[in-house]
């Protein structure tokens, strides 16, 4: 019972003040048969912060489902349990933070337990970068690392993502192993207690060498044209880190006025999304007012990048399958790529083809930068080359020095990008378009169906169980050529099944995909729906694709709703 859960949970001496004095007066009024203070202890206490695709996210607050310095402290003695097991010869933390309420705060207690288990820890003096922080990892040769985010999400949330000794984000074994630890200690651990001089300052030198690597991504395209560009943070890291790579590169950039302020509450952005065009309000007066040609953007942590630009002189959010199709062709055309492209299950095809028309193998993985790590170390240790990783997420890793995707760099080369293309009298979508018409039409669209009540997650398991047993054979009036069920592992085509195995055009680098709770269905046109419920948010999502037009995106939505029944 939730509200046993919770008394419990106040009985731990160590429990801090501020989430005692919270959530005390709840106990009380659901002790007195108050519904609503029930029904609150039952979201709080009913079970734990999963574990999920990016580590711990939840609303900040006291509770077992919460992120609060408790959580902290489990998810951290965790993962510094398993990284001495997994990594014994290397004895370094990195710990980092963005500007989210109360991020220094759960970077300070994560940094405190792992310097308390015996890890020398360099942490971030300020709100720096995701990118920046696991470039940091390798370059100091890090056993483990944390940084605390809610990437894109609302100021009630925040986050902990964990890494591993390659800097990756945790997968298995790690990830398995880290919530088991965590499902030994109790509910609230003592406070660390670290030796003195086990933690210290990034050093200077790690983020010169950052900067450094994304200027060496530059391509020095001709014809090149600066072009006006806004830059917008989403008042998050980005703001002190991505004017000063520009200016380095000598890139005309303007900070936004409103959302260059770095400020937790996101005050212009409620959801500070830049997948979102409603969080562009703001940046999209500016850039009216200062006659700006284009607007690039970063979530809070500056992993993901954002493009607006002009189409037919409208404002348009361009997609993450666009942009990165885009880009990709950008660097193979200038100075050529060497090695495998990787790409998610979920991602358009557009981008593979844009590899294949540039003679590049594909190799696929499933949705999340933690997948597209794993590819990458390896395909290091095969000996083959990356050439680019991306997914429709608004994720793109240009160089091979890191292991989870980077905005900061990604925003320094697109607006190179778009300097060329402006030269040669194209905007952006001119040269989507330019790209499309060589290699073939992709339209797509993300359906997000949200269901954050408790036992969320088990509906939206039952809703994909029913879509596995439907045993679909046509889907928006065409008929399915093929499907794949990633739960078992398995590809239908013709009535026989098989093996999920990547099949790209040089085998050297064909590499298994794990398993996971994800559905693809392919249709005779080359149009595609996917699904798959979300590893970090209270959500499934619906990814589609038509190789034509936006009437076969409706009928796939408008089916696809149908089957799950929401």
């Amino acid at each position: 019972m939730s509200l046993d859960s919770a008394r419990a949970y106040l009985a731990f001496p160590h429990l801090e003040a501020d989430l005692r004095a919270e959530l005390e007066p709840l106990v009380a009024r659901a002790e007195q048969g108050d519904a609503a203070a029930l029904v609150e202890l039952d979201d709080r206490f009913a079970e734990p912060l999963a574990f999920g695709t990016g580590g711990l996210r939840g609303f900040m607050a006291a509770g077992l489902r919460r992120m609060n310095r408790p959580n902290i402290r489990r998810a951290t003695l965790g993962l510094a349990a398993v990284a001495l097991r997994r990594a014994p010869g290397k004895r370094i933390a990195v710990v980092g933070y963005d500007t989210r309420i109360q991020s220094d705060t759960f970077a300070a207690e994560s940094a405190a337990v792992l310097a308390a288990a015996g890890f020398q820890v360099f942490i971030g003096t300020r709100p720096l970068p995701t990118p920046f922080l696991c470039f940091a990892m390798r370059r100091l040769g890090a056993a483990c690392g944390v940084i605390v985010t809610a990437s894109h999400n609302p100021k009630e949330y925040n986050g902990f993502k964990a890494y591993n000794d390659l800097g990756g984000q945790v997968v298995e074994p790690w990830d398995a192993e880290i919530e088991a630890h965590m499902a030994s200690l109790p509910l609230v651990p003592e406070p660390p207690r670290p030796v003195e001089g086990s933690i210290l300052p990034i050093p200077a030198e790690v983020e010169s060498a950052y900067v450094a690597m994304g200027l060496s991504l530059l391509q020095h395209p001709q014809p090149f044209e600066p072009v006006r560009i806004l830059y917008t943070p989403f008042h998050g890291t980005g703001g002190a880190f991505v004017p000063t790579l520009f200016e380095t590169a000598g890139i005309p950039l303007t900070l936004s006025p409103s959302q260059g302020i770095q400020d937790g509450a996101f005050p212009t952005a409620p959801r500070p999304n830049p997948e979102e065009l409603a969080a562009y309000a703001a940046p999209l007066r500016e850039a009216e007012a200062m006659g700006a040609e284009l607007i690039l953007a970063n979530d809070p942590d500056a992993d993901r990048i954002g493009v607006v630009a002009k189409r037919n002189g409208e404002w348009e959010l361009m997609s993450g399958n666009d942009l990165a199709a885009l880009t990709l062709d950008y660097l193979c055309a200038q100075k050529g790529r060497q090695g495998a492209v990787v790409s998610t299950v979920v991602t358009s095809d557009f981008m593979a083809d844009v590899a294949r028309h540039h003679g590049l193998p594909v190799v696929w993985t499933l949705t999340g930068f933690k997948n597209i790590a794993v590819c990458m170390d390896r395909l290091e240790a095969l000996g083959e080359p990356y050439a680019f990783g991306a997914e429709e997420s608004y994720g793109m890793l240009l160089p091979p020095d890191l292991r989870d995707k980077d905005g900061v760099t990604a925003a320094l080369v697109v607006a190179e990008m778009a300097g060329h293309y402006k030269a040669l009298g194209l905007g952006l979508y001119d040269a989507v378009d330019a790209l499309m018409a060589k290699v073939g039409t992709f339209r797509n669209r993300l359906v997000n169906l949200e269901d954050p009540r408790p036992g969320g997650a088990k509906r939206f398991a039952d809703a994909m169980g029913r879509i596995r047993a439907a045993g679909l054979g046509s889907l928006a009036g065409e008929k399915v050529v093929a499907w794949e069920d990633f739960h078992t592992g398995q590809h239908h085509v013709d009535g026989r099944s098989e093996p999920i195995l990547d099949r790209p055009d040089r085998p050297v680098v064909a590499l298994p995909i794990p398993r996971s709770n994800v559905l693809k269905f392919r249709l005779e046109s080359g149009a595609f729906a996917a699904f798959r419920p979300s590893g970090t948010e209270p959500k499934l999502k619906v990814y589609l694709q038509s190789r034509g037009g936006e009437d076969l995106l409706d009928r796939l939505e408008a089916e696809a709703r149908a089957l799950l029944g929401l």
